[in-house]
């Protein structure tokens, strides 16, 4: 499971960031058609692929909760995609990673 948070002081118990390894790893997982970009299909591709591995714990959370992280999911890379070319650098990737997002161990 993942989260995305604008500070560690609300980081849940068993979250961590990233490894750098970790970000480069995921991006290039994410840039299904190899142009060194990531586009928003292909994030939210690979971030809904990531939710049903939590499918029970969404359940647990009620009946919207995957279409409320799918909008959580959209919101956050139309809030990083400054030039609104629907796509991101690894840069823009690895700024949005390291600084907002947190696994489970």
């Amino acid at each position: 499971m993942f989260v995305f948070l604008d500070n560690e002081a609300n980081l849940p118990e068993g979250y961590r960031r990233l490894s750098s390894q970790e970000i480069m790893n995921n991006y290039l997982k994410m840039d299904l058609n190899k142009d060194y970009t990531v586009s928003k299909n292909e994030w939210m591709f690979m971030f809904i692929k990531l939710l049903e591995k939590d499918i029970d714990i969404l359940e647990k959370e009620g009946p919207d909760s995957i279409m409320n992280k799918i909008q959580e999911l959209s919101d956050e890379f139309d809030r990083y995609d400054v030039n609104g070319n629907k796509k991101l650098d690894y840069e823009e990737y690895k700024s949005i990673i390291t600084n907002r997002v947190y696994i489970s161990e």
